[in-house]
């Protein structure tokens, strides 16, 4: 019997580490923009979640990458 196709689940909110997996930032830098307020996480539960609308938000608040700035 041929497996029924499954539409893959939209991804709404991920934990600090899988935002760390992501962004490819230490989960320490992510831990430490919750603390200060840079990113809103919710707990739901005994869980810690970022919207991933919020993860993004935060990501393009930073200045752009320049070449000036990465082989200065």
């Amino acid at each position: 019997m041929p497996r029924a196709h499954v539409k893959p689940v939209p991804l709404v909110a991920v934990s600090p580490n899988q935002a760390s997996t992501a962004t490819g930032l230490r989960p320490e830098r992510i831990a430490a923009a919750i603390r200060s307020g840079e990113v809103r996480a919710f707990r739901v539960g005994t869980k810690t979640k970022i919207l991933c609308s919020e993860l993004e938000r935060w990501i393009a608040s930073h200045a752009p990458a320049t070449r000036e700035a990465c082989h200065g």
